[in-house]
């Protein structure tokens, strides 16, 4: 069996709350390996909200989520949560979410006081009951071309662990290849045979070959193609090889990269519901943010006052870049 997975990232660009990357991979015959997964599973997936006739919508994330209303998370939420459960791990709360995806420092978010201890029940906009349905309609799509959703995971940096890393780093994009490399490393321990791993080309880089080296130290790299648009890059043993391609609007191109992309997003909002709970509670009225430039100044003029009553340093609450 061969591997098809993607990986994609939410909250590169925000002021608030974290960065969050996902890689998910599904387990395919080795002759459809090359084959589009949005084509293997038409019958349980559409790449459009519109005229999806009970499937479930996969694309990417800006385009399922336009709005800060929790009916907004509806489509990312439903597609997270159905897939998870078709591959045999029910979620129905926030903490299990994040050990389910193999999230390994819940305990370090203590020190946020709008996420310490803030568990709650999943799903926010949808009920079980659907997400049982739409997990049986992915099985029955599955076992149609043998093939199963095989890993999903997800590398959550939050606003403290950033900074230490930029000021590690001196770089915000080593900040999101070090989570692209451990989720990587996660998945090629996993695997065995050949991978197909398209991620979302990360800013204007189009040579790999260095960080790669750096931060996998798993096997030889070789470069087969770098360019504008796609460099990809083969890692290979004895064993088990990997085909890496960095690829322009990856998520456009590629289902995985989409997934991984809802995955992403929906985590990074469950994430910040959190802390606007926390500051609207502190003050009735206060417009919810998700973090982005122009608007965190606004709600971080609004919070200013109450931060300074709580304590609140700005080293939890604001990204250095």
């Amino acid at each position: 069996m061969a591997i098809i997975a993607g990986i994609d990232e939410s909250g590169y660009g925000p002021v608030l709350g974290p960065l969050v990357t996902t890689i998910v991979a599904f387990s395919v015959p080795d002759e459809k390996i090359d084959h589009s997964l949005w084509e293997l599973l038409k019958d349980a997936v559409s790449s459009d909200l519109k005229g999806r006739n009970q499937r479930i919508a996969v694309r990417d994330s800006k385009k399922l989520y336009r709005t800060h209303h929790d009916l907004g998370l509806q489509p990312l939420e439903v597609g997270v949560l159905s897939f998870l459960e078709a591959s045999g791990l029910p979620i129905t709360s926030f903490y299990q979410l994040l050990d389910g995806l193999s999230y390994r420092n819940i305990g370090g978010l203590s020190r946020y006081p709008w996420y310490a201890g803030k568990d709650y029940p999943l799903p926010l906009t949808t009920n079980r009951v659907v997400i049982l349905n739409y997990a049986d309609v992915l099985n029955h799509a599955f076992h149609k071309h043998d093939m199963r959703f095989f890993h999903a995971s997800s590398c959550v940096v939050p606003v403290q662990e950033f900074n230490e890393q930029i000021q590690l780093f001196r770089n915000k994009s080593m900040v999101l290849f070090k989570a692209c490399a451990g989720l990587v490393s996660r998945l090629w321990n996993l695997s065995n045979g050949h991978v197909r791993l398209i991620v979302d080309k990360q800013g204007g880089r189009n040579t790999y070959t260095n960080l790669l080296k750096e931060q996998l130290s798993i096997a030889d790299i070789r470069v087969l193609k770098e360019g504008d648009k796609i460099s990809t890059y083969e890692v290979k043993t004895a064993l088990k090889k990997m085909t890496i391609s960095f690829v322009e609007k990856g998520e456009d191109m590629c289902m995985t990269v989409a997934l991984a992309s809802m995955f992403s997003k929906y985590i990074r909002e469950l994430f910040m519901r959190l802390e606007n709970q926390y500051w609207v509670q502190l003050l009735p009225g206060l417009k919810p943010t998700a973090g982005y430039y122009s608007d965190a100044q606004r709600f971080l003029a609004q919070i200013d006052e109450a931060k300074q009553r709580e304590a609140i340093q700005d080293d939890i609450l604001i990204r250095v870049k």
